[in-house]
């Protein structure tokens, strides 16, 4: 009889310290949060900076194009002319303006996921746990911003 009390003793005792190691485990998580600033990052990304100039020279490009067929059609006696011209040139812009769009949205997401590759190494290199941009975060979280920009440099 005394054996299965002490044993019942020992269970509760082991119970009872489990729990409490669990609960404080639970109740005290030690995360290191970082915060980012990706409008700034990608502002000061020379890919994207020369992205955006090739972008403005080829818009001037299709801006041309239309200024041309624009006068080429209002030289045009014959309306029949005028109107399969018309139809040509909207389809030239049109393919250009859609190649335009392709290409630039291709490579803002090449540029987008190389900024985040970079945000996940300097996260991983400095232990942080969580990563959250600036617009999020009221308050708290370590600023890796800079970090991130030397890299992307």
């Amino acid at each position: 009889m005394k054996n299965s009390i002490w044993f019942l003793a020992i269970c509760a005792l082991f119970f009872i310290v489990g729990y409490n190691i669990n609960d404080s485990a639970i109740s005290f998580p030690r995360y290191k949060v970082a915060v980012v600033d990706i409008s700034q990052i990608l502002s000061k990304s020379s890919e994207l900076q020369s992205l955006k100039i090739s972008q403005e020279k080829q818009m001037k490009e299709l801006n041309t194009l239309v200024s041309k067929a624009q006068n080429e059609i209002a030289n045009v006696q014959d309306r029949n002319k005028a109107i399969e011209l018309e139809e040509n040139y909207r389809q030239q812009i049109e393919q250009k303006r859609s190649a335009m769009d392709k290409e630039y949205e291709t490579k803002v997401n090449k540029i987008t996921s190389e900024v985040k590759t970079l945000i996940s190494k300097e996260a991983k290199k400095s232990d942080y746990n969580l990563v959250l941009p600036t617009g999020m975060v009221i308050s708290g979280g370590e600023d890796i911003t800079q970090n991130v920009i030397s890299a992307v440099k």
